[in-house]
């Protein structure tokens, strides 16, 4: 996603009918991702057993509710503009710096949480004997770390190489260059592990009825990154080709701010509601069991 410093001059400044609307409904999906995932935190804090797998939709849920706070915060500012609130550039860019730190943090954590859950879950299919015996319990603690510290370093390197909209401005005669070419990289890993480990779910869901418990589970993670590469990957891309101008960026350098953050906040505010389906799904549902066992119940399939 493109900085918030890059467009927050032609957000305020533009004329265009859609703006507020646009603005609105962006909020509206971020204040239904933020409720989601702020029941979902409360429920994994205080009330479900921990177990490895609920550490990592731990984890993702907090990096989700930090991009969409992020991102709240950014729009609710837009909305005061546009009615009327006295708007300073002194402001705007301390704002937009803070909002873009928070949900670039929060969007990267994310993605790369969310690619790991689904790698484990293939090594759990694929490798069954290593993982209930072998797997050192202590590993999620590990890889999360790992993860939040390279969300860290891509953040970094977003907002203080290519800060304040300047691979827009003079796209390819920027340092930030490289930095593109680093997180496309990441990126095109990314997919690809969530592509491979679809598969690999996908197939092992064909042998579910030869064992006890019910692919819910595997479910929950394909959704999960199904709506990532829907949402996400085309609003990337299209970022991409406004950097290398081969999309002219006075053009569709407005409308892609609107397009990555509608697109990955529905990413973000996805989850929760996925989780909350696939566990009131089946047996969990006819019981009329609370939430809470609900969810146990689910996460139990990780075990």
């Amino acid at each position: 996603m493109e900085g918030l410093n890059g467009t927050a001059a032609s957000v305020l400044s533009s004329g265009a009918s859609y703006t507020v609307p646009l603005t609105f409904f962006s909020l509206i999906i971020c204040v239904f991702g933020l409720v989601g995932n702020g029941i979902l935190l409360c429920l994994l804090f205080f009330k479900v057993k921990k177990n490895q797998f609920t550490f990592y939709v731990l984890n993702l849920s907090i990096a989700d509710f930090t991009f969409l706070f992020g991102l709240s915060v950014w729009f609710i500012y837009l909305v005061c503009i546009f009615y009327g609130m006295s708007n300073s550039n002194h402001v705007t860019n301390l704002l937009a710096c803070f909002c873009s730190l928070l949900y670039h943090f929060g969007f990267n954590s994310g993605i790369y949480l969310l690619t790991v859950i689904g790698l484990e879950r293939c090594f759990a299919v694929l490798y069954p004997l290593w993982y209930q015996c072998k797997r050192p319990n202590n590993l999620g603690v590990y890889v999360c770390i790992a993860m939040w510290m390279l969300s860290i370093l891509v953040t970094g390197l977003d907002e203080f190489v290519c800060g304040n909209g300047k691979q827009y401005l003079l796209p390819g005669s920027e340092d930030c260059t490289n930095i593109n070419f680093f997180t496309s990289a990441l990126y095109v890993c990314v997919v690809c592990i969530m592509l491979l480990s679809s598969v690999t779910l996908l197939y092992d869901i064909q042998k579910a009825p030869l064992r006890c418990h019910s692919p819910r589970l595997y479910i929950v993670i394909i959704a999960s990154m199904t709506v990532f590469l829907l949402s996400v990957v085309p609003a990337r891309i299209l970022g991409l080709l406004i950097y290398f101008n081969i999309l002219k960026s006075e053009k569709y350098v407005f409308s892609t701010f609107f397009i990555t953050s509608i697109s990955s906040a529905l990413n973000c505010s996805a989850n929760p509601y996925i989780y909350t389906i696939a566990a009131r799904w089946g047996k969990n549902l006819c019981q009329g069991s609370s939430m809470k066992n609900a969810l146990e119940n689910m996460f139990k399939e990780a075990t």
